[in-house]
């Protein structure tokens, strides 16, 4: 005689905290998600993509102008892009002290449309290195 013999799944049945942990798993991963979204800041070197973007990003460029202090006490300067177009930085903070030896600047900040000016939280000022080496004449 041949026996039959059923197979039962056993099904795993979700407790309330179960649930609980699913959504603080997933709740979890969406802020993540979106806070390293936020802290991210592309890089360019045209300022209108800088423009265009509407968020903080990295902007390099070169010194387009020597730089002064305007009446808030901020300290203003113009950036050039490799394309050759300008734009006014405003910096809240001091100058920094190797400016004028610039080779390159790179602005992190976002571009302000009410006051028609780059609005820069850092600077981060690329200096010649004086461990190149001397070209000779």
């Amino acid at each position: 005689m041949a026996s039959i013999t059923s197979t039962t799944r056993r099904s795993f049945p979700l407790r309330p905290l179960h649930l609980i942990g699913i959504a603080i798993i997933v709740l979890s991963a969406v802020l993540s998600y979106y806070s390293l979204n936020a802290s991210f800041r592309p890089y360019t070197t045209n300022i209108g993509e800088a423009v265009d973007t509407g968020r903080n990003v990295q902007l390099a460029g070169f010194l387009g102008s020597t730089g002064e202090y305007d009446a808030a006490g901020n300290f203003t300067f113009m950036l050039q892009d490799e394309t050759g177009a300008l734009v006014k930085v405003v910096y809240a903070q001091p100058k920094p002290s190797n400016f004028e030896q610039a080779v390159s600047i790179v602005a992190i900040g976002h571009y302000d449309q009410s006051s028609a000016a780059f609005v820069a939280e850092d600077l981060l000022v690329k200096c010649p290195s004086k461990y190149q080496e001397m070209q000779s004449s």
